[in-house]
């Protein structure tokens, strides 16, 4: 389980958000070049959100029934 509380998962979450929304994935400052792997990003907002859902208790689970309409 992590450590971390709800607050910095939030702006973990706010980063990678504002790294996706900016479309760009490599970034030169100052002569240094950062290279995003936007899926790697994708998948890390996924991972947290997930966990501040469970941090929260509103971890998302699959429906144990299904409805299916044979009409």
């Amino acid at each position: 389980m992590s450590s971390r509380n709800t607050t910095e998962i939030k702006e973990a979450i706010a980063n990678l958000e504002q790294i996706l929304d900016s479309g760009a994935s490599s970034v030169t400052v100052d002569g240094e070049t950062t290279t995003f792997d936007m899926r790697a990003v994708n998948d890390r907002l996924a991972s947290l959100k997930a966990e501040l859902a469970t941090l929260e208790g509103k971890k998302t689970r699959r429906p144990i029934f299904n409805r299916i309409d044979l009409s």
